[in-house]
């Protein structure tokens, strides 16, 4: 029987094709950009959690003082995300013995301690506020970092690099219009020091405004060395990496008699604030949009009106011969259903389509959310009855009589 209803439905469309694809447009669109706009959502979540969380197996152990003030633990871990550190919140209570001595706990691959700070820096006309890392034998190793540009410190005699500095590109591009070749042999001033580009690596996601590395000796001389701000430790991918971390922290709590102030950086809280952010914007982004599903709907429910009234004859007829009430009523929910099933359908394959020309631009991947495509399939069911039903309502309520009379 709804075979029948269906053949009728797909019937009375194609007899009216240009105006079912006209009611079509805005539900095609409506539900497109409603797609893309929750999709780009998750992708948005997914990047920072890729970007932050990520790290192939790194993780980060930081001390931290004895605080229940949950906004400043999100801060304090915020601000040692990307190397600083907010008010007396942070202490570095590291030695090199703990490098060493982290690498005896199974699972721990290597260590490797982190010594940073920032300093204004003046390059190609922009000074900004750059986070200066200490550069050690080992580092691009340890973080994966390769060098697009010029070389590595490791290639230059201890006395030349003194005066060398390896950036990242977020630091070439963000502070100048040189490409990465261009950079290298470009001079800055640090604390009245003068330093020299001599290569280019891969970008920190991390980093606003990029990353400078310098060579020991030159860090030392500059900032001092007591700055070690946190350990990061490589865990073995055939480890639980949670359980490898506990011990970590739980040895050096132990070592220095401390409760749980070496704590591995929890970046759950800034993800969760950051994602909460998208989230409001993407919610407010689908109510403009759903706007527009509110007009189309709205468009369903007038052709639906019409073809009332232009099939109302028929109506009466089919009334007369035995056809119940309910009957035409279904037949209209069904047709207006369809209607908005077929655009429900075209507009997720159209959003589909712009979310991987999007991810492909952006050399990006994340896997299909199908759950929005059964949404978006269900959703458009129910713009269909929603807006359907108060036709069929009128062509179920028609008297028989009249509507058998009608010319």
């Amino acid at each position: 029987m709804i075979i029948e209803y269906l053949k009728l439905a797909f019937a009375d469309l194609w007899a009216n094709k240009l105006r079912a694809f006209l009611s079509l447009i805005g539900i095609v669109i409506g539900v497109a950009v409603v797609y893309a706009i929750f999709t780009i959502a998750d992708l948005t979540e997914y990047a920072i959690k890729s970007e932050l969380m990520s790290g192939e197996g790194i993780v980060t152990i930081q001390y931290v003082e004895d605080s229940d003030d949950e906004e400043s633990n999100s801060m304090r871990n915020f601000a040692a995300l990307f190397g600083f550190s907010v008010g007396d919140t942070l202490n570095y209570h590291f030695n090199d013995q703990d490098l060493d001595d982290l690498l005896m706990i199974d699972g721990i691959l290597a260590t490797y301690a982190n010594y940073s700070t920032s300093a204004s820096v003046d390059f190609a006309g922009n000074n900004r506020n750059i986070m200066i890392k200490r550069y050690a034998e080992g580092f691009l190793d340890f973080y994966s970092y390769e060098v697009v540009a010029g070389n590595s410190l490791d290639k230059y005699q201890v006395d030349q690099r003194i005066s060398a500095v390896v950036v990242d590109k977020i630091f070439v591009t963000t502070n100048s219009k040189y490409t990465d070749q261009e950079a290298i042999g470009k001079t800055f001033r640090i604390n009245n020091r003068i330093f020299t580009i001599v290569g280019v690596i891969e970008s920190d996601q991390r980093s606003l405004t990029g990353m400078i590395l310098m060579d020991g000796i030159a860090y030392d001389s500059v900032f001092s060395k007591g700055t070690m701000t946190n350990i990061s430790v490589k865990v073995d991918p055939s480890k639980d990496l949670d359980e490898v971390s506990d011990n970590a922290t739980r040895f050096l709590n132990q070592r220095y008699g401390t409760l749980d102030n070496y704590e591995v950086q929890d970046l759950s809280s800034i993800v969760a604030q950051i994602t909460s952010v998208t989230n409001v914007l993407s919610t407010i982004m689908a109510i403009i949009a759903m706007v527009s599903l509110l007009v189309a709907g709205i468009g369903v429910m007038n052709i639906m009106y019409i073809s009332v009234l232009e099939r109302t004859r028929e109506i009466g007829v089919k009334r007369a011969i035995g056809a119940s009430k309910s009957a035409i009523q279904f037949q209209f929910l069904v047709e207006s259903s369809t209607l908005t099933i077929i655009g429900g359908v075209f507009g997720i394959i159209i959003g589909i389509i712009i979310i991987q020309i999007a991810m492909s631009l952006l050399d990006f991947h994340m896997p299909l959310n199908y759950l929005y495509v059964v949404y978006g399939i269900i959703f458009s069911l129910s713009l269909g009855l929603a807006f359907g039903y108060l036709p069929a309502r009128k062509a179920a309520k028609l008297n028989i009589i009249e509507a058998i009379a009608t010319e």
